[in-house]
């Protein structure tokens, strides 16, 4: 009777060793598959960021592409609207001395009613005026052919400056959409 018992506990103890070491095989089996779901999950979210990364530098690149373009562009009509210029304009006095001294200090606290920097006191000299160039000649005035030119540059500048503001646009634009 003891051995009979004994022979009892001895195949009761086999078979909840093989109960626990199926049961453990069977939880590491859906471990290992739970943890090869999410290591594919992973993989697919870093190739999605890298093709997202990947368009968004084919898209800049595009976009630099167009605006050298457009730039190039625009210094070819400012170079062509040089040259029309120097065959259709005299070289009599458009603006007198007064005048263009006042378009070259534009940029200078001096002259234009605005209110004097914290650095330079009331009474302090207004700032010294731009060098004098081909542009502004020694005898005082601005010819027809310089102002026209001076027109050229500043609509070329203007119009390469909102090309500028329309790619960053863009590029803010794109990169909104991406975030929502």
């Amino acid at each position: 009777m003891i051995a009979r018992l004994w022979t009892y506990v001895a195949t009761g103890l086999v078979a909840a060793a093989l109960a626990s070491t199926g049961t453990w095989r069977l939880q590491e089996w859906r471990w290992g598959a739970k943890e090869a779901q999410r290591l594919a999950a992973e993989r697919v979210a870093d190739e999605a960021r890298q093709s997202d990364a990947k368009q968004q530098r084919q898209f800049n690149d595009t976009a630099s592409g167009r605006h050298a373009a457009a730039v190039a562009n625009l210094s070819n009509k400012l170079g062509d609207a040089r040259a029309q210029i120097a065959t259709l304009s005299t070289s009599s006095q458009c603006l007198d001395a007064r005048t263009v001294g006042m378009l070259n200090n534009l940029g200078t606290t001096g002259g234009l009613g605005l209110r004097t920097p914290a650095s330079q006191s009331a009474g302090a000299a207004a700032a010294v005026a731009a060098p004098e160039t081909d542009h502004t000649p020694t005898t005082g005035y601005a010819s027809e052919r310089d102002t026209a030119e001076w027109i050229a540059i500043c609509k070329t500048r203007h119009d390469e400056l909102a090309n500028q503001v329309n790619e960053i646009l863009d590029i803010e634009d794109r990169r909104q959409a991406g975030a929502k």
